[in-house]
């Protein structure tokens, strides 16, 4: 048992370094604003608003590009209804196919993309402006289906 309990440990320890070493502060090099070009990067093939900043805290991504899987948390400024439009109506140019969508208080929509499936959670900010969540998985293989 002590064993097993070791090795949780050094796995839990492992991980935490290996997170603490990607830097994901939202400033640029210069100690200033966040990059634009850093935000895309990190989103890969999802494109992101206009005035979009990452919530580095809450944001978890692992691989890159159009392999990227994990959840990224934004801060986006401007009316709930024109964010949602902006995701409904761009993901689709970067390949991206709607499978589901539903607007209110807390709006959330559903894409499919090769081998991945995305959710975007979409509410409005208490301190003004939207909290937007995309969380990006492998798609789930029904039982039986080859790869």
């Amino acid at each position: 048992m002590n064993v097993l309990k070791s090795l949780g440990l050094v796995c839990a320890t492992a991980l935490l370094l290996a997170c603490a070493s990607v830097d994901l502060s939202p400033q640029g090099k210069d100690g200033g604003a966040p990059t634009e070009p850093s935000a895309r990067q990190l989103a890969g093939d999802m494109p992101l608003p206009p005035g979009a900043s990452i919530r580095a805290p809450d944001t978890l991504v692992m691989g890159s590009g159009n392999r990227w899987i994990g959840r990224i948390s934004l801060s986006v400024p401007g009316e709930s209804q024109s964010i949602f439009a902006y995701f409904r109506d761009g993901l689709p140019g970067a390949g991206w196919t709607l499978t589901s969508s539903s607007y209110s208080k807390l709006s959330l929509l559903t894409f499919s993309k090769g081998e991945r499936v995305a959710s975007v959670q979409l509410q409005p900010s208490s301190f003004g402006g939207n909290e937007v969540l995309i969380t990006v998985t492998p798609a789930v293989r029904p039982a039986g289906t080859a790869p």
